[in-house]
């Protein structure tokens, strides 16, 4: 028994040399390592972030046109995973609002603002993505006296993802759509809008 183990041995080893002229040479070659293609960063955890945005606040016939051309957005939200988040964000402008008729057209000190929270279908491919907005908020007017509207709010926007941890983003909502805002006006019809661009934090 000792002697069969001993020549099966011999013969798994003898297995790995060539001989050639009465010398062994090893043919054992290094094997190269394996590389696993590197994993894409997954969405998933808190955001925040902040952005540029114009406010417009629109009434049709008579023409009445108010625009913020200056506000700040503020963002928070949270990633579910790929596909799937929640959303809030404030917006407000900064300065004066742009008030425009038919022939006329002043800045004037009032403040306009728009609070909302989103439903947040996303989609990414590479680098890039695209989602959207679909939710519930209220802008407000105000110039002396305070005028709100609430109700649904939508929008569509894309995204780029700088870094593992910071994504630029674009994106139009659309904030009001309906006859009447408040007491300003009850028989015209009303549009409000706001587009966006920022820039998010992934924590």
């Amino acid at each position: 028994m000792n002697n069969i183990k001993r020549s099966l041995v011999a013969l798994l080893l003898s297995s790995t040399y060539a001989f050639s002229g009465g010398n062994a040479t090893s043919v054992i070659e290094p094997i190269a390592p394996i590389m696993e293609p590197a994993a894409e960063p997954e969405l998933s955890g808190f955001y925040a972030g902040i952005g540029y945005s114009c406010l417009q606040l629109g009434f049709d016939v008579p023409y009445l046109d108010m625009r913020a051309m200056t506000a700040a957005s503020i963002t928070a939200g949270y990633n579910f995973n790929d596909y799937i988040a929640v959303e809030g964000r404030y917006t407000a402008s900064i300065g004066d609002i742009t008030v425009k008729t038919i022939g006329s057209e002043t800045d004037e000190s009032m403040d306009m603002s728009n609070i909302g929270v989103y439903i947040k279908p996303q989609y990414s491919f590479d680098k890039f993505g695209t989602y959207a907005l679909l939710g519930f908020g209220q802008v407000s007017l105000d110039n002396g006296i305070s005028y709100s509207e609430a109700g649904i709010q939508y929008g569509a926007g894309f995204n780029l993802m700088a870094t593992d941890n910071i994504t630029l983003f674009v994106d139009l909502r659309r904030l009001y759509d309906d006859t009447g805002f408040d007491n300003i006006d009850a028989e015209r019809d009303v549009m409000s809008s706001s587009y966006t661009l920022g820039v998010n934090y992934l924590f």
